[in-house]
């Protein structure tokens, strides 16, 4: 797929809504408002060649969505040319196309007609799709019955069988429990492998380092940089940390949380401080603080937020990791779909997760509330909750899903 000096343009009209009636129009005279124009993406090119796999980072609003709409077909460029080779698929918006009143098993054929199947290759790898899903019996009851994570992994285990020559994936890769998550990605990962072409948008840079062999910055409707994916993931994250650290206010003193934890300015602590996390809970499946879960138990967690001014579109994130290392788990209400709303004053945001499946051992929890495009923080704690795995011997991996030994 090659995209050349594409470019998007939306226009609408200046000053005010539009007159409806002959009373408004009288009043406001019949001469129409000047048009508008804004590029939401110009002069971007693009080759993703067979079997290589491209990410596009940049905040909310720099483009990158529109430009994957394009590189679909679901928008057509304003100016520049796209050429495309082979079934494009797009991996946008897993539910879409999902329909509450037939099963899951209905679901499957239809979205695999959307996806490019025909009605025999759908029949002679629906196991594997079903398999997949880890849906069980609940794929002969009616979708309408599903939770939202049991419909996304519908949604990727269609997707993820219809053996497209171009993958255009948005944000849609952290789909259900660690376990799922990690099948997801190895799944990708042998898309890729056998000759698709991706190209990738998340706000997981990790994955753009570790799926990708080239990533292009988006700003502002615009290509700024492009390259190796280690190399412009870490100016990103610099950038990243640049603003939060010109918003950091000087001289703060250190914040002991209720819970006991201290938190350092510059240390385990960053952002503007706009707003603040002023307290965190772990709960766990009863509602109690906890420090300490089973393996493949579910947890709460909950921050008590305080906010110093009007904040609209706030995202909120969660990570367990480490030290330095990478992180296992790392999840934000944007890609969830969930809206933090508007900040004025206190707020509690809790976040439920049905199981986590982590080896025994010792982990470390970092929260954060960010400014509604990601381009710094308002409050984060890096590695400042800790979390207790119970378990007699720690395994020397991160996963512990379910599971059973037996000799056959």
């Amino acid at each position: 797929m090659t995209a050349v000096d594409v470019g998007k343009r939306f226009l609408w009209r200046s000053g005010g809504p539009r007159a409806r009636t002959l009373k408004q129009m009288a009043l406001r005279g019949f001469r129409s408002a000047p048009m508008q124009e804004h590029w939401a993406v110009r002069g971007v090119s693009l080759d993703v060649k067979a079997g290589e796999a491209v990410g596009v980072l940049g905040h909310n609003g720099s483009g990158k969505s529109t430009l994957l709409r394009m590189l679909g077909g679901v928008m057509q460029p304003d100016e520049g040319a796209i050429t495309r080779v082979g079934k494009v698929r797009g991996l946008l918006e897993l539910t879409t196309g999902i329909h509450g009143d037939l099963s899951g098993r209905e679901n499957i054929y239809i979205n695999g007609v959307i996806a490019g199947l025909t009605r025999r290759e759908i029949t002679a790898r629906i196991d594997e799709i079903i398999a997949f899903s880890e849906l069980g019996e609940a794929i002969d009851t009616p979708v309408r019955t599903y939770s939202s994570g049991m419909k996304l992994r519908l949604g990727f285990s269609v997707a993820a069988h219809a053996d497209p020559d171009v993958l255009l994936i948005d944000e849609v890769l952290s789909v259900g429990d660690l376990a799922f998550q990690k099948k997801c990605l190895d799944r990708i990962h042998a898309i890729r492998d056998g000759g698709c072409a991706i190209v990738l948008i998340t706000h997981e840079l990790d994955q753009i380092e570790h799926i990708c062999e080239r990533a292009i910055w988006m700003s502002q409707g615009r290509c700024i940089a492009q390259g190796a994916p280690g190399m412009l993931v870490g100016e990103y994250r610099v950038a990243m940390d640049v603003e939060t650290s010109l918003r950091a206010p000087k001289d703060v003193e250190a914040l002991v949380l209720p819970s006991g934890v201290r938190l350092v300015m510059g240390e385990n602590r960053f952002g503007s401080l706009d707003a603040e996390i002023v307290d965190v809970r772990i709960l766990n499946a009863q509602g109690r603080p906890v420090r300490e879960i089973a393996p493949g138990a579910g947890l709460s967690v909950e921050l008590d937020i305080r906010a110093h001014k009007p904040i609209h579109g706030a995202r909120a994130c969660l990570s367990i990791g480490r030290g330095e290392l990478d992180d296992v788990l790392d999840l934000n209400s944007e890609r969830d779909g969930f809206k933090v709303g508007d900040l004025n004053g206190d707020a509690r945001v809790r976040i439920d997760i049905e199981r986590l499946d982590l080896a025994p051992g010792p982990f470390e929890m970092s929260v954060g509330l960010y400014e509604a495009e990601w381009r710094y923080s308002y409050d984060y704690h890096w590695r400042a909750h800790p979390l207790v795995v119970e378990g007699d011997k720690p395994d020397r991996g991160w996963l512990g899903p379910p599971r059973t030994w037996r000799r056959l």
